[in-house]
């Protein structure tokens, strides 16, 4: 009896074997060969990024102002290139690189010597469109960086004159010198500055230094602002 069960069991063992070995499906080759490697896509020729300067448009950019020709290093050492303008100027003034925001050039200006002989500064900022603000209030704020010897406010000599038909506000200044992050005022200072109002732009300048080596380029400042040309044409659109 008991060989009859085993017997009838081992036969339907095997049926389900067969039964399940003939449902089964095979397995789909898997593909040959290597992945593909990944493809990048290929850089312009020459093309690098390059951080732009703070506070300056990059050139191209949308609503950035447009590529004017700028002085450098390697110029001509007699003539300031800046927003479409040339403006004369001694060879002696030597291009720096700028050290702080929103000066588009800077040149050093040698003086006399002695302690009250040191070198003065050339800075020039461009400003597009309404940037930089209105120009009494620049003028307003270049006068409150200077006391008289009391302490007090000091009176500015200002003059407005017309150069290649565009207006100039000329402003001198003297007396003790504080300027953005100074810790307290330089007494026996000077300025010489100048706003020339561009089509679109407007461009500032100003000598600041000793009064000794202002004073001893008073009239080459004035050449300067009185050779004003606006002959650099202004590059196309991209």
């Amino acid at each position: 009896m008991i060989d009859r069960r085993i017997a009838l069991l081992t036969s339907l063992l095997a049926s389900l074997v067969t039964v399940a070995c003939s449902d089964a499906q095979p397995k789909p080759p898997s593909a040959a060969g290597p992945k593909p490697p990944a493809v990048k896509a290929p850089e312009a020729a020459g093309q690098a990024a390059a951080p732009a300067a703070s506070g300056a448009p990059v050139p191209g950019a949308p609503g950035a102002a447009p590529s004017w020709p700028l002085s450098s290093a390697t110029s001509d050492g007699s003539v300031i290139e800046v927003g479409g303008l040339s403006f004369p100027k001694p060879t002696t003034w030597q291009w720096q690189l700028p050290t702080m925001q929103f000066r588009t050039l800077q040149y050093s200006v040698p003086g006399p010597g002695g302690e009250d002989g040191g070198a003065a500064e050339i800075v020039v900022s461009l400003f597009a469109g309404g940037d930089g603000g209105p120009i009494d209030a620049n003028i307003e704020r270049w006068v409150r960086q200077f006391r008289g010897s009391d302490g007090g406010a000091i009176v500015p000599i200002r003059e407005d004159i017309t150069v290649a038909g565009m207006k100039v506000a000329l402003i001198e200044l003297k007396g003790a010198y504080q300027g953005m992050g100074a810790a307290a005022p330089r007494p026996g200072q000077m300025q010489f500055g100048a706003i020339v109002q561009a089509p679109d732009r407007n461009v500032f300048l100003r000598m600041n230094g000793p009064e000794r080596t202002v004073e001893l380029h008073r009239k080459d400042f004035r050449a300067m602002v009185d050779g004003l040309r606006a002959d650099l044409a202004a590059p196309a659109a991209p």
